[in-house]
């Protein structure tokens, strides 16, 4: 069986919007098939359309194509998401059974902030049109969609019931370190030290008489769109020339926004300094709460001796934290993330089975209270460490503990209630021999 948390249950709420706003996949590129029932949980039925959307959402969260996938991994992904959807169903029930009460004002507000972000991003055409597609009426899809969101808030509320049924004492914290000694925990907080790589003075330069250059071309009457798409190197913007769409505050650079917030409509920026390089700022419009603007960006790339003199200064951090210094203070005195150094250097929560990609060298083979080799990216040089204090041993000790009750939960409720499964094979690789099998109606 699955583990199933609310971070599970993240993308249930959005299916029926996926309808609108997902590309076609794998999952679509054969010849129509009517919608089935795939699995039936009490008296609830699940439908091969529902099964489809959510996996093309599930797999889009994971940035996999499912056009990469064979047959057999589709499939596999397939039988994968439909168990989850039948335990979640299992679990709103139980619920139900348990007399869980939803504040209704909170579900009519979360469909009205849902309903109104969706409506923003395509015309009335466009929704007309997705809502012929989808085969239902506007008072369907609303009716819809807040019957998800109302599962899902049954769903967190009996999570959260099951979390804190059960107190965490000190020695369940004790023995889940002395566990995960040697070894990642399936979720683990991570904290970490940034220093980052600046060019020396000559790189800023040269970026700097680029920037004049691009100036100079504009004054002259070039667009500023044609002279982004020529000479920006930021990849995702310069192509649709150096659009950034519009952003509210804290979403950028504090020096970009500060920049663009004193531009008027029309009007170009002086070149701005920040951690990527040099910007020409064009603002297109001011809104009560947001910002509309492109820029041409040239970037400042470090060179080798840059990057040494930041790894040098990692290795001493480093150093001293293994001879005893507290972590959290080094970072709160030495890292240039502002972010994460005012709160001791604390970055995110991560997962074993998802560590992104590009620090799972570094820390795939450290335990509780191990520190990284420094190392640089982008973004600049880094240590990171794994955290071992008590505080976040104990959610963790939590969450694992969620995570078995709610398997016990979900396999003593499913012997109680009728669940039944019918996604057949041949349905998933062969459409037009499913068009003989049993459709929704009479089913």
């Amino acid at each position: 069986m699955n583990k199933l948390t609310p971070k599970n249950l993240a993308a249930v709420a959005g299916v029926v919007f996926a309808l609108f706003l997902t590309i076609p996949t794998a999952c679509d590129a054969k010849p129509e098939l009517l919608d089935r029932i795939v699995a039936v949980v009490d008296d609830e039925v699940i439908l091969w359309s529902e099964l489809t959307l959510r996996t093309q959402m599930d797999l889009q969260q994971q940035q996999r194509n499912p056009a990469y996938l064979n047959q057999i991994q589709l499939q596999g992904e397939m039988q994968r998401i439909l168990d989850d959807m039948v335990d979640e169903r299992v679990v709103v029930l139980k619920a139900l059974e348990d007399s869980i009460e939803i504040d209704n004002q909170q579900v009519e507000d979360m469909l009205a902030a849902e309903w109104s972000r969706v409506r923003d991003q395509v015309s009335k055409l466009e929704f007309a049109t997705m809502l012929e597609k989808s085969g239902m009426s506007e008072r369907q899809l609303r009716a819809t969609y807040r019957k998800q969101i109302r599962d899902r808030m049954l769903y967190d509320q009996m999570v959260q019931k099951v979390a804190y049924s059960h107190f965490i004492t000190r020695r369940d914290v004790d023995e889940f370190r002395a566990r995960y000694t040697d070894s990642l925990p399936s979720r683990f907080s991570v904290s970490q030290i940034n220093v980052r790589v600046t060019p020396d003075e000559s790189v800023r330069e040269a970026a700097l008489q680029q920037m004049t250059q691009v100036q100079s071309l504009l004054t002259q009457g070039e667009s500023f769109a044609d002279l982004a798409i020529a000479h920006s190197q930021d990849p995702g913007s310069a192509g649709s020339g150096g659009d950034l769409g519009c952003f509210s505050s804290g979403t950028m650079i504090p020096e970009f926004e500060r920049a663009a917030a004193e531009l008027r409509p029309g009007q170009v920026s002086e070149p701005v300094l920040t951690g990527f390089g040099y910007h020409l700022i064009q603002l297109h419009e001011k809104r009560e709460e947001e910002l509309c603007a492109s820029h041409i960006l040239l970037q400042l790339k470090a060179t080798g001796d840059d990057r040494e003199r930041a790894l040098s200064v990692l290795r001493d951090l480093r150093q001293r934290a293994m001879d005893g210094d507290d972590f959290a203070q080094l970072a709160r005195d030495h890292s240039e993330d502002p972010g994460s150094a005012r709160q001791g250097g604390l970055w995110q929560v991560l997962e074993r089975e998802h560590l992104p990609p590009i620090v799972q060298p570094y820390i795939r083979h450290l335990g509780l209270g191990d520190v990284s080799e420094p190392f640089v990216l982008e973004t600049g040089g880094h240590i990171l460490k794994i955290n071992d204090d008590y505080s976040t041993l104990e959610s963790l000790v939590r969450e694992e503990m969620v995570d078995v009750r709610m398997e016990e939960v979900i396999g003593e409720y499913r012997t109680l209630i009728h669940v039944e499964v019918r996604l057949e094979e041949e349905w998933l690789w062969d459409p037009l021999t499913a068009q003989n099998a049993s459709p929704v109606e009479g089913s």
